[in-house]
């Protein structure tokens, strides 16, 4: 029977992802963009969060493909876009991941990134015709595409919250909707009054 809630586990690895991808955007768009070796300077903590971001998307995926969304009243075409659009959303953050590991080459006599300090960045091998340059011009294109749906995702989101009120944005922070307590009362039976 399908759960009339999300899992705890798959709302906190979502707001772990927007965590993370937040940060991400901030280095990125920030500190990462400054004079001379400040990229470089940045470049292992922007790795580094880029290996958490790509663990916690793998885990969510895995942990998502044994549980069951929240039932709600919808038709089957709502259900296959809003499937298809998290997929396609997925997708995308994994290629963002992808080509920047594949567009990453440390400069000549520079020792590798290292991830939290530790572990060494492996190079990634040589992929058809692309140069390392070409994945890091994907990999930038990407994101635009990232922000992108990510800002059709919010839109969506606001859309529920402040229009349909139907309960979809509670049911990702507090894992229950308005839309299972109302099922519960349909089918709970009314109190009846005691013979006095």
């Amino acid at each position: 029977m399908p759960s009339p809630h999300w899992h705890f586990g798959i709302r906190l690895l979502h707001w772990l992802t927007v965590i993370a991808l937040a940060a991400q955007i901030a280095i990125a768009f920030g500190p990462m963009r400054g004079p001379g070796m400040t990229m470089m300077n940045w470049l292992p903590l922007h790795m580094s969060i880029g290996v958490t971001i790509l663990a916690i998307i793998v885990l969510r995926l895995c942990w998502r493909s044994s549980t069951q969304a929240p039932v709600r009243p919808t038709s089957r075409f709502v259900r296959f876009a809003t499937a298809f659009f998290h997929m396609f959303l997925y997708i995308t953050i994994l290629a963002v991941l992808i080509t920047g590991w594949l567009g990453y080459r440390p400069m000549p006599f520079m020792p590798p990134a290292r991830l939290f300090g530790s572990l060494p960045v492996p190079l990634a091998p040589s992929v058809g015709a692309l140069s390392a340059r070409g994945f890091a011009f994907v990999h930038a294109k990407l994101v635009w595409i990232m922000l992108g749906l990510t800002g059709i995702h919010v839109l969506g989101a606001l859309a529920h919250f402040v229009l349909l009120r139907d309960s979809v944005v509670q049911s990702m922070i507090v894992g229950r909707s308005n839309t299972a307590s109302r099922n519960d009362r349909l089918i709970k039976p009314p109190p009846t009054s005691l013979p006095q």
